[in-house]
């Protein structure tokens, strides 16, 4: 009984006490567990009493401010705007997550490398110096020197070379092995693609260049199904003409993205990603000798710009993706991802063959006579990864294990004219005077190209298996991290070229490698100490023609330690490293093959894995901003590679490796306005420096060819005018401000001084 009146006393209390404070002239509230309801506007011609100073309800249930009550000073907070894409509201952002988890991530870890795009662009063009091996996708860039394994959105991607819808690549090296979880000499390159967002919102831009460049694009993020679907639809086009006569490019990018968050935990992924190139590239300035039986000098100058295959010839690269990606938390301490891509890409040119030049007798060596080819390639690939995390004596856990499959197809067919009918081809054609040029080409058809050259069709199939741990300790103060990768390569190859000797062949290799990392903040938010070692290998598809057999894998093997250090508030980053790296297993050509002594017998193998390299070096990056919107960078970076075993070139061996500066730097300063009228505006200016390398060495077909070092200006300004929930953005760059003369220096076409004009708008 005593405890049912409890309730009806304290309704009536708080009724009562409610009453009294409304009632009371005063600036406190009533705390009760009801609603609040206004109390009711005073008539225009009601004078309004103001409050009284100091506390003057009395009554004990209300809540009185005390008279000296000090204010409470809140620190600055940041409400970042709708672009800011640190978190995936989708739910498929657990992968990039990884770069804030605490305590495996901090910010030592994650500050922003100093990059330089026209350092990155020269080193492309030295190492491949012909424009239609980068059209047709046949160039297979690395950092340093071996070839890079590639991920997409995290998922090792074999076979599958074309990075379509590309947002965004990161390097895992370094300070970010531990943080990820995976290391490889050199770093892996992982491209991350553009997805929907929860934030509607277009994007529209467009550039023109004085180098005959434009470059347009579309972006549109939706929302489909509130809180549960969102979509993204993307378009890209460029258009380049020239340097070289008749040479154009044509580029032009379409894809479509779904997200679905099918429960809070559990979201789903559809992509359609296309790519179409359509491009008349030009091969290198051709090379020249001064007379029949010299040896080739170099890239004969005289003839920079002119265009050896002619208007009829071309590349048509056609590349398509779709996938369906799931990113999920089934519990607590487990997550979960999968994918299922399909991968396809169809190259077919049109050439013809060029021999060197021949300046006595001013025409191009041998018989020019049109080629074509067609290289369908189909992959299929499977990915699942679990991740569980847990604590174990005060120290936290990532464990990571993974399955990645390829399934592959790749078919090359290259055809040619039969001999009688080439023969026939008018003397002009077949001898070619750049003087007086004859670009006729028999058009391409099956029953005319005949002549098989090449015809081969390769099956193969690659399995990783990886499993990796990462470790926490001291709050996230120690973190180490090592794993085991797997992997398994099947090969099947078809050679239907008549006569050939080895029509099928069908072989199996393996690979395991490892990784150990480790951070350690040696001044905990200031500076951190890196170390890691890893190898890897590149899966081989060489046969030789002899033993039928695969060539053995080339693999490498690395080390990398380094620090990274944050001063000022922040205000100065700095960063240093070294890395020695060892390329082994390499696949050359034996020497003793088809020797009359030592190969009498036909037992010598056609190819050889006997080459080696080493890598070494460093490299410095900063960034400093000391007062205002002033922003200072610097990078510069040192490799010495040599050739340390080459049994069918013993003239490298012990010298630097052909087309790889040892020397790169970057130094560039950037003002932005804050204030005034000149807010959103920001001026920049970035020299870029590359050194002296030998491109060729001397042996018995070539003379020695080296190139000097050089420096290239790039001065650029940009300007952000936002109106309401609009932002307007307009650009000039100029690149090689200073006119350095590439052709002349470097033999090198498409580096003239340009001047780049673009405009975005994000609404």
């Amino acid at each position: 009984m005593p405890s049912r009146a409890v309730v009806p006393l304290l309704a009536a209390l708080l009724l009562v006490s409610g009453g009294r404070a409304a009632a009371a002239t005063t600036t406190t509230t009533p705390i009760t567990s009801a609603p609040s309801v206004a109390a009711p506007t005073p008539p225009a011609a009601q004078p309004v009493t103001p409050p009284a100073v100091g506390p003057v309800a009395t009554d004990p249930g209300a809540l009185v401010r005390p008279e000296r009550d000090p204010l409470i000073k809140m620190d600055a907070y940041e409400v970042k705007s709708a672009e800011d894409t640190s978190f995936d509201g989708t739910g498929m952002g657990s992968y990039e997550q990884q770069l804030r988890d605490w305590p495996f991530a901090n910010e030592l870890v994650m500050a922003q490398p100093v990059e330089d795009e026209v350092v990155d662009v020269q080193l492309v063009q030295i190492a491949n110096p012909s424009a239609v091996d980068l059209a047709t996708g046949d160039a297979r860039l690395s950092l340093r020197g071996f070839p890079t394994p590639l991920l997409r959105n995290g998922f090792v991607t074999m076979g599958a070379t074309d990075m379509l819808n590309t947002l965004r690549t990161i390097v895992i090296q370094g300070a970010l092995v531990p943080v990820m979880g995976r290391a490889a000499p050199g770093g892996i390159q992982d491209f991350w693609t553009a997805r929907p967002r929860t934030t509607p919102g277009k994007k529209l831009e467009y550039s023109i260049s004085t180098e005959q460049t434009q470059n347009a694009t579309a972006e549109v993020f939706g929302v489909s199904v509130p809180k549960r679907v969102w979509h993204r639809v993307g378009l890209s086009y460029t258009r380049r003409e020239g340097p070289e006569e008749f040479a154009a490019n044509t580029t032009m990018n379409a894809s479509a993205a779904v997200s679905w968050k099918h429960s809070p935990v559990a979201s789903t992924l559809w992509a359609v990603d296309v790519q179409s190139v359509r491009t008349n590239a030009a091969p290198a300035i051709p090379d020249y000798r001064l007379a029949t039986g010299q040896k080739i000098v170099g890239p004969y100058l005289p003839l920079a710009g002119f265009n050896v295959f002619g208007p009829d010839a071309g590349v048509r690269r056609r590349t398509g993706a779709a996938s369906v990606l799931f990113d999920g938390q089934p519990r607590r301490w487990l997550t979960l991802r999968a994918g299922l891509e399909s991968w396809w890409r169809t190259v077919e040119q049109d050439r013809f063959t060029t021999g060197v030049y021949n300046v006595a007798t001013r025409r191009f060596e041998g018989t020019r006579e049109p080629r074509h080819s067609e290289q369908p390639q189909e992959v299929l690939l499977a990915h699942l990864e679990a991740t569980g995390r847990f604590d174990f004596w005060r120290t936290q856990h990532k464990l990571m294990a993974a399955f990645n499959h390829t399934w592959g197809t790749y078919t090359r067919e290259e055809l040619a004219l039969p001999t009688a009918v080439r023969n026939q081809l008018p003397a002009s054609v077949r001898l070619f005077y750049p003087s007086a040029p004859n670009y006729y080409r028999t058009p391409f058809a099956d029953e005319v190209y005949t002549r098989v050259l090449t015809d081969r069709e390769e099956n193969a199939r690659y399995t990783a298996l990886e499993l990796t741990e990462r470790m926490g300790m001291a709050a996230g103060r120690l973190v180490f991290t090592t794993g085991l990768r797997q992997d398994l390569v099947g090969l099947t190859l078809e050679d239907r070229r008549p006569g050939t000797t080895l029509p099928y062949v069908s072989d199996r290799v393996q690979q395991l490698t490892y990784h150990v990392g480790v951070n350690y903040q040696a001044l905990p938010g200031r500076l951190l100490v890196f170390a890691t070692t890893s190898t890897a290998f590149d899966p081989s598809t060489r046969v030789d023609s002899r033993t039928g057999r695969i060539q053995g894998n080339d693999t490498t093997r690395g080390y990398e330690t380094g620090l990274k250090g944050r001063f000022q508030d922040g205000e100065l980053e700095l960063s240093a490293s070294g890395f020695l790296l060892f390329n082994q297993d390499i696949s050359r050509r034996n020497p003793l093959y088809d020797d009359p002594i030592y190969d009498a017998n036909q037992t010598q193998p056609q190819l050889v894995a006997a080459g080696e390299e080493r890598f070494s070096g460093g490299k410095f990056e900063g960034r400093w901003r000391p007062w205002g919107g002033w922003t200072f960078a610097a990078r510069a970076a040192y490799t010495r590679a040599i050739t340390t075993a080459s049994p069918d070139l013993p003239e490298e061996v012990g010298r630097p490796i052909t087309r790889l500066p040892p020397y790169t730097a970057t130094a560039s300063g950037t003002y932005a306005f804050a204030k005034g009228r000149l807010k959103g505006l920001s001026l920049a200016a970035t020299w870029s420096y590359v050194s002296a390398f030998t491109a060729q060495y001397e042996d018995k077909q070539r003379y020695a060819l080296e190139y000097p070092g050089y420096g290239l200006l790039t001065l650029s300004t940009n300007w952000t005018i936002r109106r309401k929930k609009v932002a307007h953005t307009v650009g000039l760059t100029l690149r090689n401000a200073g006119d350095y003369d590439m052709v002349k220096s470097q033999a090198r076409l498409g580096n003239d001084r340009e001047l780049v004009s673009s405009y975005r708008v994000i609404f």
